[in-house]
């Protein structure tokens, strides 16, 4: 189970920064961290204690044991360690304990919560609506360690935890907790469960809990016997039962019934009253016991270079493990009995004779890199023609293995290659050629001090017959060689070579090509040469190592689609699926400038390097193993986010492909929930596990991601005040709203928000427009709706309508040249039976392939709410008085209700001035202006005033009759009529064109009164001529 080895190397990395100060090695045997019942190596306050038919069963108890030594006891004379647990069962039998070199060493894991952890400021279940969590999470105490709690589940309730990791600063569950998946929590304070904690269908649960106060004696509490100790970091009490695998820093207990089934490791533990552990192995994670091997087993070569040995650490695979800072002691003696001609050794070959003079240079000390490859490669040298053995050990792993001869001769012919790369001539490129040198080296009569080996100068055509072998096995290309004026043949034949001064293929110095060799394959390889020379027949080889030229992610025999900005650059939308190949090529001449290059391309060119056919031989085989990785950056928007990339469903930095022959060519699935373009990169490193060999990347980008659906995520008609409630909730056609506010947010189709979006260029971002019937009687325009409203996120927010938003009248035939409107509505209004319905939504348009339904076309959606607008009108009545008096004209607001004009109960928000009005003298003489007015200021409740606007007569007048025209805009139809006087014209609260009416026929107007003064003179009743209708009240 792959969770294991993820598990160790998450919580390690938490504290790569504490470790670094620290000699921690992880064991072998990495399983051993959850391996039954037990505590780990040197701790002296070990101590488990059973009582009251405490339980160990299920093998979980390492044949009858529970992986304790109980050292505690050392601090109480006379007390044994089996004491404490003589109460105990394990496997139906007495429980015996442990050796502490049976157990595995301390993790050392230390608290930090992951930077992309969401925070959850205190969770109770009785009141969070939440049961169910999916991502990482930190669940924050708001009142501080060891206040309250900051993660509560009530024992009625159950949550839920799907894969991932999961901070709690404490836990306290009296309810149920369910995992689905590999799921880890990390602890840093107390645990209290008293019900089910439960791993189902596969899943694997992991608690790390830090809190470590309760690793310490008890002795000054407890002077007379052992304690555990009391200040636990896990609590399981009241028949509480965990599936999962526990490693605490501190002390726990198991009491009243409570199970744990899985795996425990702590510093001390107290079980009672019926509680029971039950071991459940992890399953698929055996013991990886380390090899240590020594490659060649044999050798023979000249002593002046040495004989190059690889010691190495590798496991039950044969695969090298990394290596973690072990002591490595190698010694070598000669294979001839009584033999005391002893050998030395030098780290690249190289060395000099006071360096190979005493006993102790035939063997040295060092140790494995603290990370990376566990390999060390060192050079046996000899000054005498002698043989012999070579033996390692790793005490820390207690291994040792001992492999010979390898044998010292006096001549040879050597092999120099050159123009190698990753620093090493035995380094090459597959498919590059490279050119190499024979040189006949060592003493000519074999005596004397063999470190001091020269060229044999000899000028001479000698015939050498060259041999190849490859690994893989399965590879079907050998190394092939080219003599200057020849073409390209296998090295498994003979040539005729011209030797000149002892060197053929250049001079002592330096090649100069006309010998060159190639292998158009990755692997390891080893060319041989052999010559009969003066009778001697010699015979030399060389090591080589060939990678991959670079590697990249490809389509299957092309480059993925790679825009950024274009217009028509649309890929693929976001959190899709989409297969790739990672694709690993030969040399490419093309892309390495010189006439060798330098094995590492010049530039990035994916469709050159895609064009091209996979290494055959790049697999993992016996020899070394091919696993690619790939690394991702964010190419377009810039200061965009990297957002979540997973590959074959794991986030991409746990991701590495082993190439193997049955899937090589198989595609790699890639997920990303971000939108824009991607630069990706696949590589390896330390191929071979040879530092520094490493496959380069051909950066490859990736897009144009864009969203894969949008959706209006807020919907705002804000209206004026006290209209409908106080905060408003209609308003009438022609007044301004309040404010109106349309916000869409882009998303992945995993529903997830995709916050690059709003960086994009803006002509590649997408632009609105008002749909549905009645659109067109709002004045939203597509400019107040385009592409400019994204914010730097996923948002896109309408925010420049406030008090600019009018939803016009109907508009009919005009009268007299002015606007005359046609009743209509109203529109939206609740309880109205023929308040009519609208739809008005959003259209959608732009670059990339828009849509507001997932997996679907559809470029049009309703708003979320509809306006409530009505056709309204200021009324007021015609009133009459006796001669000399003022008088209250009753006003009120009415709206079309459908059928007819309605008071607008609803209304308290339309005010008056009476100042502002026109005035037109009726009768007597309709010439002359008037000193009559109108006065009174005030606002209508229910939609009513009755008793605030006061016509005034004129004093010098007993009798006339005036039309007063209340102001409501700086534009009416009377004003363009004879003998109408402003008094004043409206500014501010008071302009309400929105309240006008076609009252006369002449169009939209200012409500107006007709006022007769005069009406009434006690017994008078004369009549006078021209006076018809002076008491009439109609218009």
């Amino acid at each position: 189970m792959n969770i294991v080895w993820r598990v160790i190397f998450i919580c390690l990395s938490l504290v790569s920064l504490s470790l670094q100060a620290q000699d921690f090695t992880i064991p072998p045997q990495q399983c051993d961290a959850f391996n039954g019942m037990q505590t780990w190596r040197n701790n002296s306050v070990n101590l488990i204690t059973m009582e009251n038919h405490a339980v160990v069963s299920g093998g979980g108890s390492i044949k009858g044991q529970v992986r304790f030594t109980n050292d505690i006891v050392n601090q109480y004379p006379g007390f044994i360690p089996e004491v404490p647990i003589e109460h105990g069962l394990c496997d139906g039998k007495s429980c015996s304990l442990s050796n502490d070199s049976d157990l595995p060493d301390f993790l050392n894991f230390s608290w930090q919560v992951s930077s992309e952890a969401r925070i959850i400021n205190g969770y109770d279940s009785n009141w969070d609506d939440q049961k169910v969590f999916q991502r990482t999470t930190y669940f924050k105490n708001p009142y501080g360690i060891g206040s309250h709690t900051g993660f509560s589940v009530k024992s009625s309730h159950t949550v839920l935890f799907k894969s991932g990791e999961y901070w709690f600063d404490d836990m306290r569950v009296l309810g149920n907790i369910e995992i689905e998946g590999d799921v880890i929590f990390h602890v840093q304070d107390k645990i209290d469960f008293a019900r089910n904690v439960n791993a189902n269908n596969g899943g694997t649960l992991f608690i790390y809990s830090y809190k470590d106060s309760g690793c310490e004696s008890t002795i000054d509490i407890s002077p007379n016997q052992p304690l555990v100790n009391q200040d636990y970091s896990l609590n399981l009490n009241t028949d509480a039962y965990v599936n999962g695998y526990i490693y605490t820093k501190g002390s726990m207990t198991l009491t009243n019934g409570a199970k744990v089934r899985g795996a425990v490791t702590a510093c001390q533990i107290a079980m009672s009253n019926d509680s029971e552990f039950i071991h459940e192995p992890l399953t698929n994670c055996g013991s990886n016991s380390y090899q240590l091997v020594i490659s060649p087993t044999s050798g023979k070569g000249l002593a002046c270079d040495g004989i190059e040995i690889d010691f190495s650490l590798v496991d039950s695979n044969g695969d090298v493990v990394e290596g973690k800072g072990q002591e490595l002691q190698v010694t070598s003696a000669p294979v001839a009995t009584g033999d005391r001609n002893s050998a030395c050794w030098s780290d690249d070959g190289n060395i000099t004779t006071p360096e190979c003079n005493h006993a102790d240079d035939s063997r040295f000390e060092t140790v494995f890199p603290s990370s990376g490859p566990a390999v060390v490669t060192r050079y046996i040298h000899s000054k005498f023609l002698n043989s012999y053995n070579v033996s390692a050990s790793v005490s820390s792993e207690n291994l040792t293995t001992t492999e010979g001869p390898y044998e010292f001769i006096a001549k040879a012919i050597s092999i120099v290659p050159s123009e190698g790369v990753d620093g090493s001539d035995s380094n090459q490129v597959a498919g590059r050629p490279y050119p190499f040198r024979l040189k006949i080296r060592g003493k000519e009569n074999g005596n004397g001090n063999m470190l001091n080996c020269h060229i044999i100068k000899e000028t001479t055509d000698i015939n050498v017959t060259f041999s190849n072998s490859v690994l893989p096995a399965t590879s079907n290309e050998s190394i092939e060689i080219k003599k200057e004026g020849s073409s390209w043949a296998e090295a498994n034949k003979s040539l005729s070579i011209s030797f000149v001064n002892g060197v053929a293929g250049g001079d002592e110095n330096q090649a100069d090509g006309s010998l060159q060799a190639r292998l158009n394959d990755a692997g390891k390889a080893k060319l041989t040469a052999s010559a009969n020379i003066q009778g001697d027949t010699f015979t030399t080889s060389e090591k080589f190592y060939f990678r991959p030229f670079t590697a990249a992610l490809c389509d299957q025999s092309s480059a993925l689609p790679s825009y950024t900005d274009e217009l028509n650059g649309a890929y693929l939308t976001s959190g899709t699926d989409f297969n790739a190949y990672l694709k690993a090529v030969n040399w490419i001449k093309e892309l390495d400038s010189g006439t060798y290059g330098n094995g590492i391309p010049d530039h990035d060119n994916p469709s050159l390097v895609c064009s091209q056919v996979a290494t055959p031989s790049y697999i993992t085989h016996s020899e070394g193993n091919a696993k690619l990785n790939l690394s991702s950056q964010l190419d377009y928007p810039l200061s965009g986010a990297i957002g979540v990339i997973t590959v074959d469903g794991q986030p991409i930095a746990d991701f590495n492909k082993e190439v193997t022959s049955e899937n090589q060519n198989s595609s790699t699935k890639i997920n990303w929930n971000e939108v824009g373009t991607l630069s990706f990169d696949v590589f390896q490193n330390d191929y071979f596990n040879r530092s520094g060999f490493n496959i380069p990347s051909t950066a490859s980008k990736v897009g144009r991601f864009y969203p894969a659906y949008f959706s209006i995520t807020n919907t705002e008609w804000d209206y004026p005040q006290k209209q409908g409630t106080s905060e408003g909730s209609f308003v009438y056609m022609d007044q301004f709203f309040k404010n109106v506010d349309f916000q869409v947010t882009a998303y992945s189709a995993l529903d997830s928000e995709v916050t690059n979006y709003g960086l994009f260029n803006n002509e590649l971002k997408s632009r609105f427009s008002l749909g549905g019937e009645y659109a067109s009687r709002l004045n939203i325009t597509d400019v107040d709706l385009d592409e400019t409203h994204w914010s730097d996120k996923a948002v896109w927010q309408v925010t420049n309508l406030d008090h600019a938003v009018t939803w016009s009248k109907k508009e009919g035939a005009p009268s007299f040249g002015n606007r005359t409107t046609v009743v209509d509505g109203p529109f939206n209004a609740s309880g109205h039976s023929s308040s009519e319905i609208t739809s008005l939504g959003l259209k959608i348009s732009g670059a990339d392939p828009v849509t507001f339904i997932k997996d679907q076309q559809s470029a049009e959606v309703e708003l979320l709410s509809q306006p409530d607008v009505r056709y309204g009108r200021m009324v007021l009545d015609n009133v009459g008085v006796a001669s000399g008096l003022s008088v209250s004209v009753p006003l009120r607001v009415e709206y079309w209700d459908g059928q007819r004009f309605i008071l607008s109960k609803d209304d308290d928000a339309a005010v008056f001035n009476g100042s502002y009005h026109y005035k037109q003298t009726i009768w007597p003489e309709s010439d002359k202006e008037s000193a009559a007015k109108l006065m009174g200021t005030g606002g209508i409740k229910s939609g009513l005033n009755s008793i605030d606007l006061i016509a005034e007569p004129d004093n010098s007048q007993l009798r006339e009759q005036i039309r007063f025209w209340l102001c409501l805009s700086e534009g009416s139809p009377q004003l363009s009529e004879k003998h109408t006087h402003c008094e004043s014209k409206p500014s501010g609260l008071y302009l309400q064109p929105w309240l006008q009416f076609n009252w006369r026929g002449k169009g939209d107007e200012d409500p107006s009164t007709l006022v007769t003064f005069g009406v009434y003179r006690g017994n008078d009743r004369v009549i006078f001529r021209g006076e018809s209708n002076i008491i009439g009240t109609s218009n």
